[in-house]
């Protein structure tokens, strides 16, 4: 019975080995890639949760973007469409001639300079004499603005003529202005 408890105890003893190394095997072999796979999942679940964080800022600012670039073209557009062809630049002129009729001003003369090359756009000076009241002076520069086209106006001079005789009696004074006006326009062949 001696050599039966032993061969019991000898078998424990070898499944209690072999559970050990079955058990190490097991550790190596299975559990510890598991958790460098958990970890690595960790760090890219992770990394993902801090994108997810971040991309309402991003959709964000990428909707202003597009809102600013929307208005951008908007604008340029609108600029476009102000610009004047250089070969639209005789109705220009006739133009001013309806606003100073409007106004109630008389031109004295208009002059149109020579274009000077830009950028994008090419800048004519034109010259504009006109007589009139403050009053009508005033209602013809504001007419100008109403006719949506792109221009700015570098100087204005206001000078009293002399007075006449048949003068002396009317309510307002009668004015010189001389107005000098940059108007940009689409040289010829260009696109707008």
């Amino acid at each position: 019975m001696a050599f039966f408890r032993k061969l019991k105890e000898m078998r424990l003893l070898i499944l209690i080995i072999c559970l050990g190394i079955i058990g190490y095997c097991l550790h190596k072999a299975v559990f510890v890639p598991i958790s460098i796979e958990l970890d690595s999942v960790r760090a890219e679940a992770l990394a993902v949760n801090q994108k997810i964080t971040t991309l309402p800022t991003k959709v964000r600012d990428l909707r202003r973007l597009r809102d600013d670039y929307r208005e951008a073209v908007f604008a340029l557009e609108n600029i476009n469409s102000k610009v004047t062809h250089e070969s639209q630049l005789p109705y220009f002129v006739k133009e001013l001639e309806g606003v100073s009729k409007d106004a109630g001003a008389k031109i004295l003369g208009i002059s149109v300079g020579n274009s000077q090359a830009g950028s994008f756009y090419s800048k004519v000076p034109i010259t504009v004499a006109l007589r009139g009241s403050y009053g009508q002076i005033r209602r013809f520069i504001q007419g100008l603005g109403k006719l949506g086209r792109a221009f700015s106006i570098s100087d204005l001079g206001l000078e009293s003529p002399g007075s006449s005789e048949s003068e002396v009696f009317v309510e307002e004074p009668v004015l010189d202005a001389s107005l000098s006006l940059v108007v940009y326009v689409v040289p010829k062949g260009g696109d707008n």
